[in-house]
């Protein structure tokens, strides 16, 4: 009889653990809702690297993991991340901002496609309320 309880308290021990942990994984789920993907891309021929500067600075931020790259020229990249983020560093050109969790120069398509709003024409001085000055010069971004 001593041995059946000791089972059966093990077995609930383990399954209240069971549950516990699926509860966490809910709530960081729910906090934040976009799931990591992994996704390979090419850097830039340039010298320094525009992507891999980026890929560096957001796996720096904590924003990316798993990051590997080739040594070659352009350099193969490796990321884990999110979906909207790699999208956006992989297009040649587009700029991530994580502050303003947006993407310069990122195409309507794919803004769309991944739950973005797009504007053809914001400002270049959109993040800068304090720019006393700013050139009219219509900058394609996708807000996320």
């Amino acid at each position: 009889m001593k041995y059946i309880m000791s089972g059966m308290l093990v077995s609930l021990a383990i399954f209240l653990a069971g549950c516990a942990s699926t509860q966490e994984s809910q709530q960081v789920n729910a906090e934040k809702p976009e799931a990591a993907v992994t996704r390979q891309f090419t850097g830039s021929t340039m010298t320094p690297d525009p992507v891999m500067q980026q890929v560096m600075a957001l796996s720096q931020a904590g924003v990316l993991k798993d990051v590997r790259m080739t040594r070659s020229i352009p350099a193969q990249i490796t990321a884990t991340g999110p979906e909207n983020v790699l999208a956006c560093i992989a297009t040649e050109g587009s700029r991530w901002l994580e502050e303003h969790q947006e993407c310069e120069f990122m195409a309507e398509e794919t803004c769309t496609q991944l739950g973005g709003e797009f504007s053809p024409c914001a400002s270049s001085c959109r993040n800068d309320p304090d720019a006393m000055v700013c050139n009219l010069m219509c900058v394609q971004v996708c807000q996320f």
